[in-house]
């Protein structure tokens, strides 16, 4: 993936928490992005967003960084 695409990912997945209510309810945002991005995200787009959180110079929402750390090892299935 392009360095364009993977900041396409991220501003997805930072957006998508923020539609879930990240400012009210950072453990339910969570919860539910990662539930979003297992219904309609592929593997391959959800293992790239995993690999690329571990650069700290991407801007994941707090949301984002809270459900890849809740499933850390199971992202891709």
């Amino acid at each position: 993936m392009s360095g364009q695409q993977i900041e396409h990912l991220v501003s997805m997945a930072n957006q998508i928490a923020l539609n879930f209510g990240e400012k009210r309810n950072l453990t339910e945002a969570a919860r539910k992005t990662g539930e979003h991005l297992k219904k309609f995200w592929t593997r391959a787009m959800r293992e790239k967003l995993s690999i690329e959180a571990a650069d700290s110079e991407v801007p994941l929402s707090p949301a984002v960084n809270l459900m890849l750390e809740q499933q850390r090892g199971q992202i891709g299935s």
